[in-house]
């Protein structure tokens, strides 16, 4: 406690007598044009830690608010791309505003294509449509991993399931010096297993598929990606950890990494072990998620990488894993319906035991031309991935229904055991030619091919009170499944006159899916299962075939891109089977489709505005097609109808993102709305014995709309680092359904505003928090169900606190409530760990005690809301413990040994001369 007061005493003596004053200027060329975008910065003249940061406006102005602390003086810095960075040391001023009048900026006689940075970066920097965080200016702990920076710096969102967002936009991909990590297009390993100290930038930009880079072409996805640069030494860095934690009820974790970087090459090895649900990586704390079940896990995994994204390269990589899964499931659920309302009470109990092995290998071989002054080139891309994996399931359950005066309907009960093998391999090869002015021409060929094999075998009763029977299902089953799939795609872009292109697409597939499935009910006279169920039991041909060309057409004009898109698409399909004549059927889909898209970005690309239009059919499936019963599960029957339309999706989205990074400030915000034609839903009879009977209809009348706006604002000096984030998201849907023969409308409205701040104080303090509130209000059009509304709120918490030199407190707490779970359940839960530790031998090694939910509060309690049903459960949840942990972290970059400290300690002096990538 002494020492906390003492760092807070601190922090109010250099808030009070700190030098504060307001930094302005202009920014222009030799020929006095004003220079938009140009990177301004001020750094410490002892450290060269920077102290603020800007960046010009249209008018080419910069105006930063510096506190120096006690420094008399400073260094000041501007860099932009074509230009001589600029640096000049200045007096701090004793009032509280400093004009420096016009700056000229020399042209820079070499051509680069990377931004000069003098010294150490700034915390963030802005370049067209890519956002560069400087890791060091980011607090992390010292056993932290690439995710728990993330977690860290403004605009970036990670959820309970891992999904990653940037101002609310999805991120797609994460590559490690614009590679693919361990072949992972979502980089588990690398965000769960790559230290953060060995990180020097965070990149983000808009997401480019491997062609899109290679031509050049701008992205339309839609989504963001990050790429993870690793310092890098002159010539070779070899870096990793060791791992190992033990705690109460015998919970452990341990893992290994080494990684290797040479000359352009990158290797690495990973293994782990642990019971405490991780599926890979060590967690030094873990975060307030809850996740349902106990899961053990073992990994192993090695990875080598050779040239960067720009040139020929290869990749190769291979995956192991195993994991163990218990759960276990009680839930109530009341559902409502046109004609009967009635109680279910359920339990169930399940484990799951399965190992994988994934091997990948990529090789991108590019052809430069001889002659130096020619854009044309060639690259020749083969990427092949092979999976096997091994399963063993099982599970029980059971299930007791009654009227809401508690009279009697059903008592069910299962019991399932099943065993399953599956491989698969698959290919992708591709050419692409570059000629003239960024023409290309791009031919592909994939293939997938799997086989698998199951046996399993499944019991189940089904008491039915009102006619005092029970209906018994036990039965064996073997399944053998072969699938092939062959793709052709072309795509041809070429610039017909300036600013326009012509770009033509053909795609041609080929699906052939064989399926032995053979099920034999058991016989009490023989006791053994050999009465073979000929209805249930199929052997089937399944095969598709689709030819779509299509044509895109795209304008430029100044800031604006115009494009427009249509397309044919021919699906035949022909499934036949050899028991059951009646799911025999053939079919022949012929649609049209059309998109349209208008982009305008500013030449800075700081302000990107996008309005589009998407059309997309969806046919049914197979099994919504054929006309026959499907009687495997006792308790519902489903049939198809073989009238089924494709459902025509229309999709209206606008978005909108602008970095006023004069005011580091970021806007971001998208509507969209969704209209459904001939809907595909399910049409679901249920009779007074709450036996179910499904059949597939096509509704109108479907529509969404969907939206979110955020805004973010970043403050920065020497000792200092916050940020503030605030975001409201919004849905609304109109959803129709059949119930009983009786079509209903279900009205559903959802809002969530949430804000958010980061604060770090001289790498002594760090804290985050965010605050959320969602509503949801659903209300139908019939008296037949009940119309309903609650909240939930959560709040989390972390903070970090450095008490003394090598000893730290660290903190993860969560709240979470719900106004609507059921009086068996419990509708909060505080989810709080806590991890206290020290630094060993030259911070080479790190002893932390670490508390999973100190007070033992967390719960797997979660509700659902359809418009029949409202069901609450409760999950089987890891409990607490308490856990002791010790990491050994080894490294040399360049020969040196790299520093061991966490992010921002011992690393004062940056790297001179380092530029922006």
């Amino acid at each position: 406690m002494k020492n906390l007061v003492i760092l807070l005493s601190l922090f109010a003596y250099s808030t009070l007598f700190a030098q504060k004053f307001t930094l302005e200027g202009v920014v222009k060329d030799q020929s006095a044009n004003i220079l938009e975008g140009a990177t301004v910065y001020l750094q410490s003249i002892k450290d060269s830690i920077p102290i603020s940061y800007g960046i010009t406006n249209k008018s080419g102005e910069f105006s930063l608010q510096v506190n120096t602390e006690t420094d008399s003086k400073a260094i000041f810095n501007i860099a932009y791309l074509g230009y001589k960075p600029y640096r000049k040391d200045i007096d701090v001023p004793s009032g509280k505003e400093l004009s420096l009048g016009t700056i000229t900026l020399d042209d820079q006689v070499e051509e680069l294509n990377v931004v000069s940075i003098i010294g150490k970066a700034p915390p963030i920097l802005i370049k067209k449509d890519t956002i560069e965080y400087n890791a060091d200016s980011f607090k992390t702990l010292p056993n932290d991993k690439a995710e728990d920076l993330l977690k860290k710096l403004p605009g970036i969102e990670i959820d309970v399931d891992g999904n990653i967002t940037m101002n609310g936009i999805e991120v797609e991909a994460i590559n490690v010096d614009g590679m693919r990590f361990f072949g992972e297009k979502k980089g588990e390993i690398a965000l769960k297993n790559l230290p953060s100290n060995v990180i020097s930038k965070v990149q983000v930009t808009d997401y480019k598929t491997n062609n899109q880079k290679f031509t050049g072409e701008e992205s339309d996805s839609g989504t963001k990606e990050i790429n993870l640069t690793i310092k890098k030494g002159k010539n070779r860095a070899v870096f990793g950890d060791v791992k190992v934690g033990y705690g109460t009820d015998d919970k452990y974790q341990a893992n290994a990494n080494v990684f290797q970087l040479i000359d352009g090459k990158q290797l690495g090895i990973i293994g782990g072990t642990n019971n405490i649900n991780m599926s890979k990586g060590f967690n030094a704390l873990p975060d307030t998620d809850t996740s349902n079940g106990y899961i053990e896990s073992d990994f192993l995994g090695a990875n080598y990488t050779k040239g960067k994204w720009n040139e020929t390269r290869v990749n190769g990589n291979y995956r192991y894993g195993a994991q163990s899964t218990d759960r276990r499931q009680k839930s109530y659920t009341e559902n409502f319906l046109p004609n009967l309302n009635y109680i279910s009470n359920s339990e169930s109990a399940s484990f799951s035991d399965s190992d994988s092995h994934n091997a990948g290998g990529d090789l991108k071989f590019i052809i430069q031309p001889k002659n130096k002054l020619s854009k044309n080139k060639v690259q020749i891309s083969n990427e092949i991935e092979l999976n096997v994996e091994n399963s063993e399931s099982g599970s029980v359950s059971n299930k007791r229904s009654e009227y809401t005066n508690d009279d009697l309907v059903s008592d069910y009960s299962s019991q399932n055991e099943s065993i399953s093998d599956n491989y698969s391999i698959n290919n992708e090869f591709s050419v692409t030619t570059i000629t003239g002015k960024r023409d290309y021409l791009n031919i592909g060929l994939t293939t997938n091919f799997s086989k698998g094999n199951s046996d399993s075998k499944k019991y189940s009763e089904n008491y039915i009170e009102r006619l005092n029977e029970t209906v018994v299902q036990d039965q064996i089953n073997n399944t053998d499944t072969y699938n092939s799939n062959i793709r052709l795609n072309a795509f041809w872009s070429k610039e017909l006159f300036t600013n326009f292109r012509l770009m033509p697409r053909y795609s041609a597939s080929i699906n052939a899916q064989n399926s032995e499935k053979y099920i034999y009910d058991y016989d009490e006279d023989t006791d053994d299962y050999d009465d073979f169920n000929e209805v249930l039991s199929s052997d089937s041909r399944y095969s598709t075939t689709t030819v779509r060309p299509a044509l895109r057409l795209r304008y430029e004009y100044k800031y604006f891109r115009f494009e427009v898109e249509g397309g044919y698409t021919n699906t035949y399909r022909n499934y036949r089977d050899e028991l059951v004549a009646a799911r025999d059927f053939k079919t022949d889909f012929e649609y049209a489709t059309y998109s349209t898209r208008i982009r305008y970005r500013d030449k800075n690309g700081y302000k990107n505005i996008n309005l589009s239009y998407n059309q997309n059919v969806d046919l049914p499936s197979a099994n919504q097609l054929q006309p026959v019963e499907d009687v495997s599960d006792i308790t519902h029957i489903r049939v198809g109808n073989p009238f089924l339309e494709p459902e025509i999706n229309h999709n209206i989205r606008f978005e909108y993102h602008n970095n006023l990074a004069f005011n580091n400030i970021n806007i971001t915000g998208n509507l969209r709305a969704e209209f459904i034609q001939d809907k595909i839903i399910s049409s679901t009879i249920t009779d007074e014995d709450l036996n179910r009977y499904t059949t597939y209809d096509n509704i109108n009348g479907d529509y969404s709309y969907s939206g979110n706006a955020a805004i973010s604002k970043s403050f920065y000096n020497k000792k200092t680092n916050m940020s503030i984030n605030a975001r409201i998201n919004g849905s609304y849907s109109n959803s129709l359904s059949i119930q009983n023969a009786i079509v209903f409308t279900g009205k559903t409205t959802n809002i969530r505003p949430s804000v958010s701040f980061k604060y770090s104080y001289d790498n002594k303090l760090d804290f985050s928090g965010t605050y959320s509130y969602s509503t949801t209000k659903s209300v139908y059009d019939t008296d037949a169900f009940n119309d309903n509304a609650f909240f939930v709120q959560n709040v989390d918490f972390e903070s970090s606190i450095f008490f003394v030199k090598n000893v730290f407190l660290s903190n993860k707490v969560s709240y979470r409530y719900n106004s609507r779970v059921g009086d068996e359940f419990d509708g909060d839960a505080i989810f709080w760990n806590a991890g206290l530790g020290i630094e060993l031998w030259d911070n080479k090694a790190t002893l932390t005690l670490v508390g999973y939910d100190m007070l033992g509060k967390n719960n797997g309690y979660r509700r659902s809301v359809t418009e029949t049903s409202i069901q609450d459960t409760e999950s089987n949840i890891l409990e607490q413990y308490f856990m002791l942990n010790f990491t050994y972290k080894f490294g040399r970059f360049a020969g040196q040994n790299m520093n061991m400290g966490e992010r921002g300690r011992g690393s004062r002096g940056g790297f001179g001369g380092g530029r922006r990538r």
